[in-house]
C-alpha cells in the first residue's frame, strides 16, 4: 500500500517529499453544484500514482493520480438534486464536502454592466424572496492578469443570501433567482467579469494567433510580453499600467497651439469651421479617435446683464476642458491623459464683468488622449447645458450647433496599447481566458451569459464579430460542448439621442453581436429602449435578467426562442421591401427607419406593413432607393420594430448589393 512518506521508485524525479496532502480546489468543495444531465469533472491533487476514490450520492468512482499527483474524475450525468455529500479518499486520507447540488450551471461574464452590483440596481435585492434564492449557488472568480495559464481559480461556492447577492452581479443574481423560481431546479452562477475589459482578454492565445485581426500583432506581443517592465516589485494594477503607458506615449501634454492662435478669443473668425450638434461625442462627426478639439458658440444676453452673476453649465466633458468666455478663462477641469473626470458635469461660476449685454462668445478646448467606450466631446445631457443668472430670470440653453476645429489627432493608441500590457494588464491578450476561464475547463454548463462590447466600440467595432465568434468557439472547446448556448446581451442605448448617426460606433458593435449570434447559433438579447442617456450602466438589470431567465426556462422545456431577423431587401414601386423571417407587431410603426439612394444622403422613410413579416419603406425624394438603416445611432431617438410578442428587434443596415452602407449625414 502506498504511504504518504515514500520515495517514488518508478518516477524518482517526482519524489513526494515529506507529506502530500490530499486536496481539491474550492471550485469543487462545499456547496458546489454540477450540471445535471452532462458529464462533469472534479480535479484535485494527492500522492503521485495513488488510487483515489470518490463517492457522491449513490455513485462510487475511482481514478489514479498522475506522476505529479494530479487526478481527475469524470462524473457521469446525474439528475437534479441537492443536499448530497461528496467524499474523496486516497492513501489513508479522506475529504468530505457537504451540501453538493446538481442543477443548471451558468457562466456570467463580461465587463462593467455584468459586474454591476445588485446593491446599485433598481430594483435591488428587496424584490428577492428567500424562496426564490433558496436553490441558487454563486461562485465569484476574482479578476486576475498573470501571464500564463492558471491551474485553478481561487474562491468557493456560496449559498445565495440577499446579503451576499448585494455585492454580486445584479444581472447574474436576478437571472439565477428567476430561473430557479420558474424551474425549481438548483441554479449555479459563476461570475467572471471586470469593468473596462475588452474581448481580446477573454480569447485564447491560439485563436488570437490565428485570427485575421491579430495574426501579425500577436507574435510580436508573445515575443516581448515577459520582458515588459512592470516598474514594480509587485504586480501592478491595470489602471497603474494604463497611467504609465499614457505618460510614456504622451510624456507632456501636447501643445496644439490653438489657444495661442486665438481660437478662444471673443472675436476670432470661425466662419470657415464646420458645425457639430452638441451635446455629443465627436465620433458622431466621424472623428473615431482621441485628440484635442475646440468648440465655439455665440449667445445673446438681454440688456442689463453686464456685471451680473451667472453660472455656466456645460454638462459632461470627456476628459478635460478649458472653458473661456469672451476670451477669459472661466474654469478648467481634468487632465486629458487621465480618467478622473471623463464624464463629470462641469459647472463654472462666471467671474463678474466678463459677460456683456448682447453677443458673447463661449469657447472650449475639449481634450482626450485615451479612447475607451466613447471618445471625447461635450457629452451633455442636454438639460445640463445652459447659462443662467443667479436670480433665475435668465436661462439660455447651450445645445444645438457649435463651430468646431480639431487641432491634435491622438489616434486610437490610448485604447489599443492596453491589449499589450502583459502581466497586470486586465485588457492584455488572452489574460482573462488564461486566468479565469481556462482553469475551469471541462466544467459542464447549461449556458453562458455574455455582456461586453463597450470597451471595443472605439476603433474596433469592425472586427468584433470575428472576435466574438472566436471567443464562443474557444469557450465551447474549453467547456467540451459544441452546442453550448450563449446569451449575447446587445449594447443598449447611451449618449445623445439621434434619429440617424452614420458615424456612430455602438451600432457597429450591435451589428457584430447580431452577426456572431447568427454564425454560432447563439441567443441575441436586444436591449434597445432600456438604456440611459447619461449613464453607461442602466440600473434596471432585473428586466433583462428576467427575460433571459424566461427564455432559458423555455429552452429547458425544449423550445429555444428566436427573434425575427431581416432576411431580404428588394425594390418595388419606388421603395424598398424588407422581408423578415418571422412575424412582427404590425401595430407599431418604426420611427427610425432611414432610406437613401446610392448617393448615401439619408432621409427618414415613410413606412407601412404589407404583411406581418413585410415592410414597405419609401421617400418621395429618393427616386432610386438603395440602402436602409434601422435604429442606427448610439441612442436611437425612436425605434418601433417589435416581434409579434413585443420584443425589440435588433438594429440593422442593408443595401441592395449586400454591402454594409454608410450614410453621409446626421439626422437629429
Amino acid at each position: 500500500m502506498l504511504t504518504l512518506e515514500t520515495k517514488n521508485e518508478k518516477y524518482p524525479e517526482h519524489d513526494s517529499g515529506s507529506v502530500n496532502r490530499l486536496s481539491i480546489a474550492g471550485f469543487y468543495g462545499d456547496y458546489a453544484i454540477f450540471q445535471h444531465g452532462k458529464c462533469s469533472v472534479v480535479r484535485g491533487r494527492g500522492l503521485p500514482l495513488a488510487k483515489v476514490e470518490l463517492t457522491i450520492g449513490d455513485l462510487r468512482l475511482a481514478a489514479f493520480a498522475n506522476s505529479f499527483g494530479d487526478f481527475t474524475f469524470k462524473l457521469p450525468p446525474m439528475a437534479p438534486a441537492s443536499g448530497l455529500t461528496m467524499q474523496i479518499s486516497s492513501a489513508g486520507e479522506s475529504l468530505t464536502f457537504k451540501d453538493i447540488a446538481v442543477g443548471n450551471v451558468y457562466v456570467a461574464a463580461g465587463q462593467s454592466n455584468m459586474q454591476f452590483a445588485m446593491s446599485n440596481a433598481v430594483p435591488s435585492d428587496e424584490v428577492l424572496t428567500d424562496e426564490n434564492i433558496a436553490g441558487v449557488r454563486c461562485f465569484l472568480i476574482p479578476p486576475a492578469s498573470f501571464y500564463g495559464t492558471a491551474s485553478s481559480v481561487p474562491g468557493r461556492w456560496r449559498i445565495a443570501t440577499r446579503e451576499y447577492l448585494r455585492d454580486f452581479s445584479a444581472l447574474a443574481g436576478f437571472f439565477a433567482a428567476e430561473l430557479y423560481r420558474l424551474t425549481g431546479i438548483p441554479v449555479g452562477i459563476i461570475s467572471a467579469c471586470q469593468g473596462g475589459v475588452n474581448i481580446e482578454s477573454f480569447i485564447s492565445e491560439y485563436s488570437l494567433l490565428n485570427s485575421k485581426v491579430y495574426h501579425e500583432e500577436m507574435p510580436q506581443y508573445e515575443r516581448i510580453v515577459s520582458s515588459l517592465d512592470t516598474g514594480s516589485d509587485t504586480l501592478p494594477e491595470s489602471e497603474e499600467k494604463l497611467r504609465r503607458a499614457i505618460e510614456k506615449l504622451f510624456p507632456e501634454i501636447p501643445d496644439d497651439g490653438g489657444i495661442e492662435k486665438g481660437f478662444c478669443n471673443r472675436d476670432f473668425d470661425d466662419s470657415e469651421w464646420p458645425e457639430m450638434l452638441l451635446p455629443d461625442s465627436w465620433t458622431q462627426a466621424g472623428h473615431n479617435h482621441a485628440g484635442i478639439f475646440y468648440f465655439r458658440k455665440k449667445i445673446t444676453l438681454p440688456p442689463g446683464s453686464a456685471g451680473g452673476r451667472f453660472t455656466l453649465h456645460l454638462g459632461a466633458v470627456d476628459k478635460a476642458d478649458k472653458t473661456f468666455i469672451n476670451g477669459i478663462c472661466a474654469g478648467e477641469t481634468g487632465d486629458m491623459r487621465k480618467f478622473d473626470h471623463w464624464n463629470s458635469l462641469r459647472v463654472y461660476e462666471i467671474p463678474e464683468n466678463i459677460l456683456c449685454d448682447g453677443e458673447n462668445t463661449i469657447a472650449i478646448q475639449a481634450s482626450s488622449l485615451v479612447s475607451i467606450c466613447a471618445d471625447g466631446g461635450l457629452l451633455g445631457p442636454a438639460e445640463e447645458m445652459y447659462i443662467a443668472s443667479a436670480d433665475g430670470k435668465i436661462k439660455i440653453p447651450l445645445t444645438g450647433k457649435w463651430k468646431y476645429c480639431e487641432t491634435f489627432d491622438a489616434g486610437t493608441i490610448g485604447m489599443t496599447c492596453m491589449r499589450s500590457f502583459g502581466a497586470g494588464g486586465s485588457n492584455s491578450f488572452h489574460n482573462y481566458f488564461d486566468n479565469m476561464i481556462r482553469p475551469i475547463e471541462g466544467t459542464a454548463l447549461a449556458g453562458v451569459i455574455w455582456y461586453q462590447g463597450e470597451a471595443n466600440a472605439i476603433c474596433m467595432g469592425k472586427s468584433y464579430a470575428e472576435l466574438l465568434t472566436l471567443m464562443i468557439e474557444d469557450w465551447r472547446r474549453n467547456f467540451l460542448d459544441a452546442d453550448l448556448n450563449f446569451y449575447i446581451i446587445q449594447l443598449t442605448d447611451f449618449q445623445t439621442r439621434h434619429t440617424f448617426a452614420p458615424f456612430a460606433t455602438w451600432p457597429l458593435i450591435r451589428e457584430a453581436q447580431n452577426e456572431a449570434a447568427k454564425l454560432t447559433g447563439s441567443s441575441l438579447v436586444v436591449t434597445i429602449g432600456s438604456g440611459d442617456v447619461t449613464d453607461i450602466h442602466p440600473v434596471n438589470k432585473k428586466a433583462i435578467a428576467d427575460r433571459i431567465a424566461r427564455d432559458e426556462a423555455a429552452k429547458i422545456a425544449g423550445k429555444k426562442y428566436r427573434l425575427p431577423q431581416l432576411q431580404k431587401i428588394s425594390t418595388s414601386d419606388g421603395g424598398v421591401i424588407l422581408n423578415f423571417d418571422g412575424a412582427l407587431d404590425t401595430s407599431s410603426i418604426p420611427g427610425s427607419l432611414i432610406i437613401a439612394g446610392k448617393d448615401m444622403y439619408a432621409v427618414k422613410a415613410e413606412v407601412r406593413f404589407t404583411a406581418p413579416d413585410t415592410l414597405f419603406a419609401y421617400h418621395p425624394e429618393v427616386k432610386e432607393p438603395f440602402a436602409v438603416w434601422y435604429a442606427w445611432a448610439e441612442n436611437p431617438r425612436s425605434t418601433g420594430l417589435f416581434s409579434a410578442d413585443q420584443r425589440p428587434l435588433s438594429p440593422f443596415r442593408a443595401a441592395l448589393d449586400g454591402s454594409k452602407p454608410t450614410g453621409k449625414n446626421l439626422i437629429d
